[in-house]
Parts: structure tokens; sequence; C-alpha cells
């Protein structure tokens, strides 16, 4: 993307379990700051999964935390504008 920052999908290693072999996949998010450093940030985004006979499954991991905290900013967002709408509404009057 750029030097200040970076977005990746990285296989992880693959371990045979039985008869399938399951592949980990993980998103990187990598900031830099020019001279100060940087923020690396990691979450898995699917599940690769491999049998004997060649078939293969793509499982997503759904971030049920991400979600639940967007979905809170969502509602103070909300909460916030229908405040301030009816306080401009209540000074009016």
């Amino acid at each position: 993307m750029s030097e200040f920052m970076n977005v990746e999908i990285q296989a992880g290693e693959s371990v045979s379990i039985g008869e399938h072999t399951v592949t980990p996949f993980a998103q990187s998010v990598q900031i830099r700051f020019p001279g100060m450093g940087g923020f690396i940030w990691n979450r898995p985004v699917s599940v690769l999964v491999q049998n004997k006979d060649g078939e293969e499954e793509v499982l997503p991991i759904i971030d049920v935390t991400r979600q639940a905290l967007f979905g809170f900013i969502g509602l103070g967002l909300f909460m916030f504008a229908l405040t301030w709408i009816l306080k401009r509404i209540s000074r009016k009057t």
C-alpha cells in the first residue's frame, strides 16, 4: 500500500489432523511512524481445510467481539445525535 501502512493476509503453518490438513490465515495491518516505531495488528480471518481426496473448504472466522464493538459504537453515535437533535428542538420552543 504505502510506506506508512501495509495490509496483507498471511498463511500460517499447516497442521495435519487425521485425514485433514488445516491451514490458518491471518490478516496483518502494519502502521509505521517514521523514526518512532509502529503498530502491528493481527487477526484470524479463515481456516483452509483439505482432505486426502483433494477437496478444500474455507471456513471464515467471524469476530463476534468486533461486531459487538461496532454495534455499541453505532448505538452511541445514534444516541448522541438523537440527544443533540432533541436539545435543539427544546431550545427553539
